[in-house]
């Protein structure tokens, strides 16, 4: 079983997850030359701004932690209403209040800016269109799904969170019973088949497997030696990368979403694995630049938007002013987007995070029936 040295090497993963994300939409921010913009398209160097497939490791990585617990501890127990009020804690409570902080960032701080390079068509499709009550009480919700009416754009990820995690107990049961691939792949089947998002969550189901064959199949690749091990690293890097090729052949249907998305979970799989089966590995990602990265991760998913918005466009005009060049253009975009985001993200996560888990802990205490019942603890539970 994984050490929490190790599964800090997995928290490390999403912060690199995170921070895909963020890159991704910062270089959607203005309408950049093609030669500042073509690397997004090349293999292997996509990957660093390819936001899907990162939410998909986010998914596998929920659906493994989340299991973990219960699938490698015998006799543990899962007490349902507090693991579910752990998760709307750990989740709800975060978004709501970067939520209402983007609805006075709009208000008060968000400029049209002329500049050059100009701000892209995409960006100010957002932040711009009236909100009714009713919009609010939806996004509220997760069920407004006009990306021009949103103040977190991706925030529709946060809504397949919770779903999936309400789906975790459920998924748990099925991990447990005698053939646990079988029950979890007919699951998953009618998912891709009957469910226009199903893919979302045979990432989950995926993660859930991980965890119920980890002890065997890590103890496997352990036995390899390092080259090896290399090998399955890659080989999951290959599988996360899917979605290159659908951009490359431009296929636009929902079972090649569907497929490359479910292509993508497996590469996530073998990462996971080659990560908790390698000391090499694992040490890097125990760096404490990714560790930090990791602990502020959902914060830094949640805020980017009102940085891309209200602070990187007036920046740029500012420097526009000063007559700097394009390449000091872009690199200014990019460091002010992470400097920034990083910055406001550490202290909400220290400011409502850390207090959001606390009170999740507090709360599932009052309600569980005894204290053998047990909730999802554990050094991954900073993030979602």
């Amino acid at each position: 079983m994984a050490s929490s040295h190790r599964l800090q090497s997995l928290d490390s993963l999403r912060g690199l997850a995170a921070l895909f994300v963020l890159i991704g939409h910062t270089l959607g921010v203005f309408q950049w030359p093609a030669a500042y913009v073509n690397w997004s398209q090349w293999p292997l160097l996509n990957m660093v701004a390819d936001g899907r497939s990162a939410v998909t490791m986010f998914f596998v990585l929920s659906g493994f932690v989340l299991a973990r617990p219960f699938l490698t501890t015998p006799g543990k127990t899962i007490f349902v209403p507090a693991f579910y009020l752990r998760r709307i804690t750990r989740i709800w409570l975060p978004w709501f209040f970067v939520f209402i902080a983007s609805l006075a960032a709009r208000h008060w701080l968000m400029r049209d800016c002329q500049t050059s390079p100009r701000v892209s068509d995409w960006l100010n499709g957002f932040w711009h269109r009236h909100l009714s009550w009713k919009d609010l009480a939806q996004q509220c919700v997760f069920q407004l799904h006009d990306a021009s009416r949103l103040m977190m754009p991706q925030d529709w990820s946060l809504g397949v969170e919770l779903k999936g995690s309400a789906l975790i107990p459920v998924f748990i049961v099925l991990a447990r019973r005698r053939w646990p691939g079988v029950w979890l792949g007919m699951v998953a089947l009618l998912f891709f088949i009957f469910v226009h998002t199903g893919s979302y969550y045979i990432s989950f189901i995926m993660g859930v497997l991980l965890a119920r064959y980890s002890e065997p199949w890590l103890a496997r690749i352990k036995g390899l030696n390092f080259n090896r091990k290399v090998a399955v690293l890659s080989l999951g890097t290959a599988g996360y990368e899917a979605r290159w090729v659908l951009n490359y052949y431009h296929l636009e249907n929902r079972w090649a979403e569907q497929t490359v998305w479910v292509i993508s979970s497996l590469g996530c799989v073998l990462i996971i694995a080659a990560t908790l089966s390698s000391q090499r590995i694992s040490h890097f990602l125990t760096r404490r630049p990714l560790i930090f990265a990791g602990q502020i991760s959902y914060s830094v998913y949640l805020l980017q938007f009102v940085i891309l918005i209200c602070f990187v466009p007036p920046f740029i005009r500012w420097l526009n002013l000063l007559g700097v060049g394009p390449l000091g253009l872009f690199a200014a975009t990019y460091s002010s987007s992470l400097v920034l985001t990083l910055a406001l993200a550490w202290m909400v996560y220290l400011g409502v995070e850390l207090p959001s888990i606390t009170l999740g802990h507090w709360l599932s205490r009052q309600i569980s029936p005894g204290k053998n019942i047990s909730a999802v603890r554990g050094p991954l539970e900073s993030n979602p």
